[in-house]
């Protein structure tokens, strides 16, 4: 999914064999191991908030729940950004060799990644799936993948400050209007799954009106070399993100309870204060910054960890390489066992989640070089990529007139 310039010590050459494959780019470079394990991390972290005890029973376990609420998704939606830089040449955006195969090779992936979303939403999961979400990103993000890390970190600042609210307009005219009604009919997504366009845009849980800013600052990380970033930079200007942005939030938010996302109330209006939070999935401003200031503190350390000690980190590296498998595999089994899908669940389960999704992927790695899930995207988006080419440079394939 991602490529890389890091690899493990020659000592650990073996025992990493399994996580250090190829990335699915070029097969030339290495994955990162830090991204790995970052994106382990996160995967850790939506058990915890899907299948974890809640917040409230304090201590070390409460913490780290009420952490993992809100910055677990944010952390993934920045590493998708990531990923997308470096499957789209990394430090060098795509140029003139090839950009249309790019284009086209990250909406592939981006519709397959949707449709496995969709699907599993239909199933009428108590999840809020967020992979359906994750393709649109793909999509939305293919018109800024040659833009250089500077621009694209302006634009998600501006995106930052104008997305929160967009979204509040947009919602306060949308929701019970005829419009809503007209596409909720019409909406194919909306028919399949319950969770139409509408949502994956403005009114979701993950909506891309202010999810978007994620992608971009993790597509600029990419297009600055992950590789040879400063840990150090990184980490403290992470730190310094969050402390502002939650810091203010806490300054402007009177005491008591938070305002939440939500349909307008009687009178048709929505509660404009929510701009000022910067609880999990208020979507304002304070909580992209804050939540990109977590992500990219996450990320600074996990690639310091992970480059430090292989051997100790090597079980959440090899979790967070099959991510996709592994996030599909615990929301079936959330939706088989009938698990609430909420914080409140006892503490062996969230362990018996990360106990399995660990042992299977070191044991799936034994035989193959990818995860099942992911197999199936690259090979599916090769073939309908390599496919889509030969029918565009094949003469035979012309049907115009000629003269």
């Amino acid at each position: 999914m991602s490529t890389a310039t890091v690899t493990a010590p020659p000592a650990e050459k073996t025992a990493e064999q399994p996580v250090e494959q190829p990335a699915e780019t070029n097969g030339v470079r290495p994955r990162i191991r830090g991204i790995d394990l970052a994106r382990g991390l996160a995967l850790l972290g939506m058990f915890a908030v899907h299948g974890g005890p809640s917040s409230d029973v304090g201590g070390v376990t409460g913490a780290l729940m009420f952490v993992a609420s809100g910055h677990s998704s944010i952390l993934f939606a920045t590493l998708a950004g990531l990923s997308l830089a470096l499957l789209s040449g990394g430090a060098t955006p795509p140029g003139a060799s090839d950009p249309r195969r790019t284009r086209l090779r990250i909406a592939v992936r981006g519709l397959l990644i949707m449709a496995i979303g969709v699907t599993l939403t239909a199933m009428g999961t108590p999840v809020a799936v967020i992979l359906a979400y994750y393709g649109v990103f793909f999509l939305l993000a293919i018109p800024f993948l040659r833009l250089t890390a500077r621009t694209l970190l302006v634009i998600a600042g501006c995106w930052a400050l104008a997305g929160p609210v967009v979204a509040l307009l947009v919602q306060s005219w949308w929701w019970g209007s005829s419009a809503a009604d007209m596409v909720a009919r019409v909406d194919p997504i909306t028919l399949l799954s319950g969770e139409g366009i509408d949502q994956l845009l403005v009114t979701g849980v993950y909506p891309a009106v202010t999810w978007m800013p994620f992608i971009l600052v993790g597509l600029a990380l990419g297009r600055l070399d992950i590789a040879r970033l400063s840990r150090t930079t990184m980490l403290a200007i992470g730190i310094g993100m969050a402390f502002v942005a939650y810091g203010f939030s806490a300054l402007l938010t009177p005491l008591g309870p938070r305002p939440v996302a939500g349909p307008p109330d009687a009178s048709g209006s929505l509660d404009w204060s929510i701009l000022l939070g910067a609880d999990a999935h208020t979507g304002s401003t304070f909580e992209i910054v804050g939540g990109i200031g977590v992500a990219l503190a996450i990320l600074a350390l996990c690639l310091a960890v992970a480059e430090r000690l292989p051997r100790l980190t090597r079980p959440i590296v090899a979790a967070g390489s099959m991510s996709l498998t592994i996030y599909v595999l615990h929301v079936l089994t959330i939706n088989v066992a009938g698990l609430d899908a909420m914080p409140g669940q006892p503490l062996w389960v969230l362990l018996a989640f990360i106990a399995g999704s660990i042992a299977f992927a070191l044991i799936w790695f034994r035989f193959a070089r990818r995860g099942p899930l992911e197999s199936f995207v690259h090979s599916t988006t090769a073939a309908l990529v390599t496919r889509k080419s030969s029918l565009t440079t094949d003469p035979t394939t012309d049907r115009r007139t000629h003269p």
